[in-house]
């Protein structure tokens, strides 16, 4: 089985998604963090942000 590398432009893409979410909601904040959830193929599944999140972090799904 051939799995690819995470790359850091999947998780800006959720990123800048999470960001615009959060400017229209007035909650963004710098630096902006993500948290994502990869699969076994290293597909990003799903992802959230909130303001208190201190670091990016990857989980598993």
């Amino acid at each position: 089985m051939i799995t690819k590398e995470l790359k850091v432009t999947d998780i800006d893409t959720h990123r800048e998604f999470w960001a615009q979410v959060a400017k229209e909601h007035d909650w963004y904040v710098e630096p902006f963090y993500v948290h994502v959830w990869i699969d076994e193929n290293k597909e990003i599944v799903d992802s959230v942000s909130y303001k208190g999140l201190a670091k990016d972090i990857v989980d598993t799904y």
